[in-house]
């Protein structure tokens, strides 16, 4: 019996041996269930609890610097869902037996409906008609923030945890995969679309989206207890859980999920996070090239038997193709694009076959768990376990506060460069998006960039321990 034991044991340790990095699920694991990683307040006016499920590893071997953490994030068109739904407490848990530290995590739901009374006889197709295109932005802004926030949540825990800061993944599916693309790549205030600051405030939605679109999914009482107002939602790393850590975004992973607008000619990353994205190709709710959310839904809605009349104020997005065909596009004269993993089906089944057999929709991933290991295994090219530096190389700034601040941007000619009183000494580089060093000053305030030409730059600030990059625009 013992000698069995033993030949058990070792059978065990050769496959752990034998097994692909952050590939193969090799570990057990422990989850800890709804966390409570903040509370913000919601589009009406609501203040929401924000929770997340973790899951760990609990018999491998953390790099020095530590884990590779990824946060998952859920769908439901930003209206329904939660932490527990769809694809992500599977990722979380397959992931975390691959050595990630993981999370399933809630975020702020919910937007205005119009005030027109727009009826149909299809579940949730009322539900989809809002006030305005800006409320597809506000809520992916939102998402967005609530999940800067629950990374940092998990940062501010990192020795505990063991996670690594310079190895962050973000996964979402459909409305999910929206808040992981803006989530990895909106890291600029100038990428924070005009609907996000303070605009006007709303009618009052339509009686007839009350109870079904509003009571019964919780995210009010009643219509009267909605606040109407829209006020600018804040900073693009919101204020959840303020950290002096700075966090470096590896990958992305996108399951049918979409970019609201063109912003990869704007990001400052020295290499930019990489895209995993996984995508059918007659998927009904979210595009698959670009076309506004719920196209083809929309074809089929209006459609006999249905015959509905147009879901109202939908905003054109890249769904995954879409942002593909961007990416190659801009490849040849912007450097450092990043890398892709374009993951698709054959599936081309039309609207009716899809409603008479559910099995058959595009919007949904036709094999989870190939997928799954599809994406870790494109992740984990892009983790970095050197234990040279546990600091990350490619900054992101995600202090509240900070040490120092440019302005104006865009600049014209002169940047001026304003460093907190209690800095002594400082050095400052003027570099091009794809990292090369293009000047340098030390202890000055006042920076001369007339000699570049046009376009976006990034200038890095270090002072003692403290590094912040920080992207502006020259235009002449």
């Amino acid at each position: 019996m013992k000698s069995k034991i033993v030949c058990a044991l070792l059978l065990i340790v050769g496959l752990q041996l034998k097994a692909q990095k952050w590939v193969d699920t090799a570990y057990q694991t422990i989850q800890i269930s709804n966390v409570v990683y903040g509370s913000a307040i919601d589009f009406g006016g609501q203040n929401r609890l924000l929770r997340m499920d973790v899951s760990i590893p609990t018999n491998d071997t953390p790099p020095v610097c530590g884990r590779p953490l990824l946060i998952a994030i859920h769908g439901g068109a930003f209206m329904g869902g939660n932490k527990s739904t769809g694809a992500p407490p599977l990722i979380i848990k397959e992931f975390a037996q691959r050595g990630y530290v993981t999370a399933s995590i809630n975020y702020r739901l919910g937007m205005f409906q119009t005030a027109s009374a727009i009826n149909c006889n299809i579940p949730n197709w009322n539900c989809l008609n809002m006030t305005d295109t800006a409320e597809w932005y506000r809520a992916v802004y939102r998402g967005m923030q609530d999940a800067k926030g629950a990374i940092r949540f998990l940062l501010n825990q990192k020795d505990s945890l063991k996670i690594d800061p310079k190895n962050i993944f973000v996964v979402g599916e459909s409305a999910g995969g929206f808040i992981a693309l803006a989530t990895a790549f909106i890291d600029d205030t100038l990428e924070k679309h005009p609907s996000c600051y303070a605009i006007n405030t709303v009618a009052r939605p339509n009686a007839i989206y009350e109870s079904t679109c509003l009571v019964s999914t919780g995210h009010t009482t009643s219509l009267s207890a909605l606040n109407l107002t829209r006020p600018d939602l804040g900073s693009i790393h919101g204020d959840l859980n303020p950290t002096n850590l700075n966090y470096t975004i590896k990958g992305v992973g996108s399951i049918y999920g979409a970019l609201m607008f063109d912003n990869f000619s704007r990001y400052s990353y020295a290499k930019s996070p990489a895209i995993y994205a996984y995508h059918q190709p007659n998927d009904l709710i979210v595009p698959y090239k670009q076309q506004r959310i719920f196209h083809d839904y929309n074809i089929c809605a209006q459609g006999f038997p249905a015959n509905c009349q147009s879901i109202v104020n939908r905003p054109y997005v890249y769904g995954s193709s879409g942002l593909f065909n961007l990416i190659k596009k801009l490849k040849t004269t912007v450097p450092q694009l990043p890398d892709y993993l374009f993951d698709s089906t054959l599936n081309t089944v039309n609207c009716a076959m899809q409603v008479s057999n559910p099995a058959l929709t595009g919007h949904a991933i036709d094999q989870v768990k190939l997928r799954s290991k599809n994406m870790a295994n494109f992740f984990s090219k892009q983790i970095d376990t050197s234990s040279a530096s546990c600091l990350p190389s490619d900054i992101q700034t995600v202090n509240k506060q900070t040490l120092v601040s440019i302005f104006p941007n865009p600049s014209s000619g002169t940047v001026n460069i304003q460093v907190d009183a209690n800095v002594s000494h400082w050095t400052v580089q003027l570099k091009e998006i794809s990292g090369k060093i293009l000047k340098t000053v030390v202890n000055q305030t006042i920076m001369d960039i007339s000699d570049f030409k046009s376009g976006f730059y990034i200038i890095v600030f270090s002072a003692d321990n403290y590094q912040q990059s920080i992207k502006f625009q020259y235009v002449k």
